[in-house]
């Protein structure tokens, strides 16, 4: 999905709607250049409308009063690692399991995890019940609450209704709140400011600023997201936009108490090697042991150990994403015997086709034994490769989507190398209409299939002439798109 250092062992591509989310994404992006020439023009802690009184200080934990009058405090800070966006256990009629999520939260907390997230889209929420939501929270303090941070997703389309939410994650113990962008109904930058603002001045707090421009439909600009950094009671930043160039600059605007995470498991290993403090990761639920080992070596510096730790789990962090999350990794779940099978309307089971390639996935990282007799997970492993730059208007003319479709209906295999996108030029709205580059390795099943796709993707490029795109065949290790 994203910029890694080298290949790791593949399987099947990943879905082309998964990965054009990604790319989706990557097309939000603002350049580290943009971000330190813009950050001049921020205002200052002092005249953050609700910083002046704490004088720059940040709060970022609590005392929670739990609902019958006992207190309860919720004083642990956010931690750096890995935070598990956890799965909801349901039961094979769809009743939400809680013995089983008791049984995960104390497998994590063994396996090394330092933070839990619950109440996201890995954990269904939206299609939960306020009494079952409440049952969930109870429970997760109940386990290990003192003992891992816990981040409570209480984000909604409406102001009002996430500072309810907000307020509800306190009452149950909550360490801090993570808090997406309202979605499809795509406020401005000054509508996201003043959102976050009531939030964090309404709710004794900690907050988390959730940024997935490609499930929500508006992207949280490095402006604003600076601006808010100074609130006292915003702290850290769950950045799903997939671009690791942005965490070193961020670090240095936003200071070293303000957590940043990423939001992209294939992407966070590179994110922490710039900067960043872990990750808040899908991956997790299955080998939290493994992503914990990752963010260790990547916070302590040591990309060569967090390259070796990673590189087992790269086709999960693939697969997990061939449906849509939670899919794959409640399926996941299920075939290591860790939950039932029981997912909730809209969604449905995982697909028979896809679930070879997850088990492969797990297979790959150790999370289950390879069943004996059975044949290798089909893959890309061993496929002839190519490294092609496809540049041009890649969004706004769909060039890029239409080339991942080519890829896939060819039964091709591909990774995304590396990104590059123009400065956005506008300051209150996103401009699609910048050239962009994206380096592919391009796999075909043999030699003559690779040439087929190769030769399709030029024909779409000569094709698609409002996109003014061109493709070019690049030599070994010369796959990073020009800044």
């Amino acid at each position: 999905e994203h910029e890694h250092g080298q290949a790791a062992p593949r399987g099947r591509s990943s879905s082309a709607s998964e990965c054009r989310l990604s790319m989706l994404m990557f097309a939000h992006l603002a350049s580290a250049a943009f971000i330190a020439s813009r950050s001049a023009l921020l205002p200052t802690p002092a005249t953050h409308p609700s910083a002046a009184a704490t004088a720059g200080t940040r709060a970022c934990v609590a005392t929670a009063p739990r609902r019958g009058g006992e207190a309860v405090m919720a004083g642990m800070p956010l931690p750096a690692g890995s935070l598990v966006a956890l799965a909801t256990p349901m039961t094979s009629t769809g009743e939400v399991d809680i013995a089983t999520l008791r049984e995960l939260l104390r497998w994590h907390k063994a396996e090394g995890t330092d933070g839990v997230v619950i109440l996201g889209t890995t954990g269904e929420a939206s299609t939960l019940t306020s009494a079952e939501k409440e049952e969930v929270m109870a429970a997760t303090r109940e386990e290990v609450g003192g003992e891992m941070a816990i981040l409570v997703g209480t984000g909604t389309i409406s102001t009002e209704a996430t500072i309810a939410a907000t307020k509800q994650a306190k009452l149950f113990g909550a360490d801090a709140a993570l808090v997406v962008t309202p979605y499809y109904v795509k406020p401005s930058q000054a509508g996201l400011v003043a959102h976050f603002t009531r939030i964090a001045d309404a709710v004794e707090l900690p907050i988390v600023l959730y940024n997935v421009p490609g499930r929500t439909g508006v992207d949280m600009s490095v402006e604003t997201t600076v601006s808010l950094s100074r609130h006292p009671r915003i702290c850290g930043l769950k950045d799903a936009t997939g671009d690791n160039t942005r965490a070193a600059p961020m670090r240095a605007v936003c200071g070293d108490d303000f957590r940043l995470y990423s939001g992209e498991d294939a992407a966070a290993r590179e994110y922490v090697l710039q900067g960043g403090d872990g990750v808040i990761s899908v991956t997790a639920n299955v080998a939290p042991a493994a992503v914990a080992a990752v963010m260790a070596s990547g916070r302590a510096g040591d990309a060569a150990a967090a390259l070796a730790a990673d590189g087992p789990l790269m086709a999960l962090h693939r697969d997990l994403f061939c449906e849509a999350n939670p899919i794959p990794v409640k399926w996941a779940l299920h075939k290591m015997g860790r939950m039932g099978e029981g997912i909730r309307s809209p969604l449905s089971p995982l697909g028979a086709a896809f679930q070879p390639r997850v088990a492969g996935a797990l297979q790959q990282a150790g999370c289950i034994a390879s069943e004996e007799g059975a044949s290798a997970a089909a893959g890309s492993v061993g496929w002839p490769s190519r490294d092609l730059l496809l540049q041009g208007h890649l969004f706004d003319q769909g060039l890029i989507n239409q080339a991942l479709d080519i890829i896939e209906k060819q039964n091709g295999d591909f990774e995304i190398l590396a990104f590059s996108v123009q400065p956005n030029d506008q300051n209150s709205e996103f401009n699609f209409r910048r050239t962009s580059s994206v380096s592919l390795r391009v796999f075909g099943v043999d030699a003559s299939a690779l040439e087929d796709i190769t030769r399709r993707l030029r024909a779409l490029v000569d094709v698609l002439e409002s996109a003014e795109g061109s493709l070019t065949v690049l030599p070994a290790k010369a796959a990073a798109p020009p800044a």
